[in-house]
C-alpha cells in the first residue's frame, strides 16, 4: 500500500517447496521442516508456525541497531495453481475484501477458491450450495467489474489513486458502504482491517460521495445487469448456474407439493371402516420356468393375458413371478380400485393366524405415511394420472411427485388421490407387513429347528465315537489282564 506512515511487518507469499514438492495440504506440508529452513536462512532462532492463522509462518529477524527486529511473515499457498489468485486477494492490504464487499450484494462471492457466481434462488437458505464456481484468473474479476489491470502490475503511487479506482467501476455504489456502516456487526469488524481501507469507507467515501440513494432498487438491476455480463464472458458458468437453479425450484415444489398430500391423508381413523374389502391376492412363483416367456404389454399398452389362471386367496397353487404393472386404464377414474390384485411372496407354510388389517398406530407420522402412499403409487406418463401399483416399490424408493405434475397432473389430482386411495394403501400394505412378518418368523423358527437338529446329530455322532473308543479301551485292558467295567 503506497504512503504508508508505518510499514509494520514484510510479507512473503510462497508456494512449492524445493525440499517437500508433495506439501499441498495444510495437513501434509512440512510445517517444522520448513520454519526450520527458514530460520536458518535468515539465520535467526525465533520463528514458529501460527496458531491462530496456521497457514503462515512467523519469523523476528536481527536489523541494524540495538534490540531492534524486524517481524517477516510467510503465507504459504498450498496449490501453486493458485499462487497467482492468492497474490491478488493480498495484495494492496487484501484489496479483495473491498472487491468481494462490492460484489457480495450483486450475486458474486470471492473466496480462496476464486470468483463464483450465487443463484438468487438458492443463497437465502443454503450459501455455500448457491455458487458456481467462475475463475480463479484475477483478470477475469476485472472484466466483470469494469477495472483496468493497475491493481496486479502495482500501478499506484498514492492512496487516493486506489480509492478512485475502485470507485471508477461500474458496481461502486457509495450507498453500498453507508448501509455496511449501519450494520453495527460490520462496523465493529472495521477495526481489524486495514487502516488505510478502514479511511476509505469510513470517510473517503462519504466526502465524495455525500447524496446517494435508492440503495436495494440500484441493487436489484445491477445484480441482473452482472449476471447478463458473467454469462455473455462464461458461457459455460451459465450452465451450471441454471441446472443449480432448476434443481433448487424442484426441490422446493417438491417439497410444497409434498406437504399438500400430506395434509390430505387422512388422519387417525377417519374414513375406516373395519368391513373394507380385502384386496385379490397372487403369490408370486419363486422360481420362474424357463419355458414360459415373459410376459409383456401389447403395443396398444394393455397388459397380456395371463398365462395362468389368477388364484383365489387360500388356493395352493401359484402364478408365474413376472406380472404386469397395471396400465393407465387401471386407474380408480375407470376401474374398482379394490379390484386390482395385490402380489405377495409365498410363504412356506400357512401362518396360525389370518391377517386383519387394523388403521396404522397413532405415532406413525404423516412423512412415514406419505413414504407408504408413494410405494404404492405410479403415474400415467401421458398425463400424470395416479393409479395403483399391484406390489410396492423397495423400501429405499424416493418418490418425485412432481413428475406427476410435468407429465400433465395438477395438485388437486394428486391431493384427491392421496385422500381417497389412502385405506387401500394401508390395506395392502398390512398384508405386505403381514408376509413379511410371517417370513421373518418362519425363517428363525427354520434356523433354531436347524440348529437344534444339528445338534442332536452332533450328539449323536459324539455318542458313537464314544462308543467306539471305550470298546477299544475294554478290549486293550482284556488283553493285558486288567479288569474294566463299563
Amino acid at each position: 500500500m503506497p504512503e504508508k506512515d508505518d510499514y509494520g511487518d514484510v510479507d512473503f507469499l510462497v508456494a512449492g517447496p524445493h525440499h517437500s514438492p508433495s506439501s499441498t495440504t495444510m495437513d501434509k506440508f512440512d510445517w517444522d521442516g520448513t520454519v526450520s529452513a527458514i530460520k536458518s536462512a535468515f539465520n535467526t532462532p525465533h520463528g514458529r508456525r501460527g496458531v491462530l492463522n496456521p497457514g503462515c509462518m512467523y519469523f523476528a529477524i536481527r536489523a541494524p541497531g540495538d534490540g531492534l527486529w524486524v517481524q517477516v511473515d510467510v503465507k504459504v499457498c498450498l496449490k501453486p495453481s493458485f499462487f497467482e489468485w492468492e497474490t491478488f486477494e493480498f495484495n494492496y492490504a487484501s484489496n479483495s475484501k473491498m472487491v468481494g464487499s462490492m460484489l457480495k450484494p450483486l450475486g458474486l462471492t470471492i473466496d480462496p477458491e476464486g470468483l463464483h457466481i450465487r443463484v438468487e434462488e438458492v443463497e437465502g437458505t443454503n450459501f455455500p450450495g448457491s455458487m458456481v464456481w467462475m475463475s480463479k484468473d484475477p483478470r477475469d474479476v476485472l472484466k466483470i467489474t469494469g477495472l483496468d489491470r493497475r491493481i496486479i502490475n502495482a500501478g499506484f503511487k498514492t492512496k487516493n489513486e486506489i480509492y478512485e479506482y475502485f470507485a471508477s467501476s461500474w458496481l461502486f455504489n457509495p450507498g453500498h458502504f453507508a448501509a455496511r456502516l449501519a450494520e453495527t456487526k460490520y462496523y465493529d469488524r472495521l477495526e481489524d482491517r486495514s487502516p488505510h481501507w478502514t479511511y476509505f469507507i469510513k470517510e473517503w467515501v462519504p466526502k465524495h460521495y455525500p447524496g446517494y440513494r435508492y440503495l436495494q432498487a440500484w441493487y436489484m438491476k445491477t445484480r441482473a445487469d452482472v449476471r447478463e455480463k458473467v454469462f455473455t464472458l462464461f458461457p459455460q458458468v451459465a450452465t451450471g448456474y441454471y441446472i443449480k437453479r432448476a434443481a433448487y425450484l424442484k426441490e422446493k415444489e417438491e417439497q410444497k407439493l409434498r406437504a399438500a398430500i400430506m395434509a390430505s391423508i387422512p388422519e387417525g381413523n377417519k374414513g375406516w371402516k373395519d368391513d373394507f374389502h380385502r384386496p385379490h391376492i397372487i403369490i408370486k412363483q419363486t422360481e420362474t420356468d424357463s419355458g414360459i416367456p415373459e410376459v409383456k404389454p401389447t403395443t396398444a399398452g394393455e397388459p397380456t393375458p395371463p398365462l395362468t389362471p389368477v388364484l383365489e386367496r387360500g388356493d395352493n397353487e401359484v402364478t408365474p413371478s413376472h406380472f404386469i404393472l397395471p396400465s393407465a386404464a387401471t386407474s380408480r377414474s375407470s376401474c374398482d380400485t379394490w379390484t386390482i390384485p395385490i402380489y405377495l411372496d409365498p410363504l412356506p407354510r400357512k401362518p396360525p393366524l389370518k391377517c386383519n388389517p387394523h388403521p396404522p398406530p397413532a405415532k406413525m407420522s404423516p412423512e412415514a405415511k406419505l413414504v407408504c402412499l408413494a410405494r404404492w403409487t405410479l403415474f400415467n406418463p401421458i398425463n400424470g394420472v395416479p393409479y395403483l401399483l399391484p406390489a410396492p416399490r423397495d423400501k429405499d424408493f424416493e418418490m418425485q411427485w412432481t413428475d406427476a405434475i410435468d407429465a400433465g397432473a395438477t395438485e388437486q389430482d394428486l391431493v384427491q388421490w392421496a385422500e381417497q386411495m389412502w385405506w387401500h394403501v394401508w390395506i395392502r400394505q398390512s398384508y405386505t407387513n403381514y408376509v413379511g412378518m410371517w417370513k421373518k418368523r418362519f425363517e428363525k423358527e427354520d434356523k433354531k429347528e436347524e440348529a437344534a437338529s444339528k445338534a442332536v446329530e452332533v450328539a449323536e455322532v459324539a455318542e458313537k465315537e464314544m462308543g467306539k473308543i471305550l470298546d477299544r479301551l475294554g478290549r486293550l485292558n482284556a488283553s493285558l489282564g486288567l479288569m474294566y467295567k463299563v
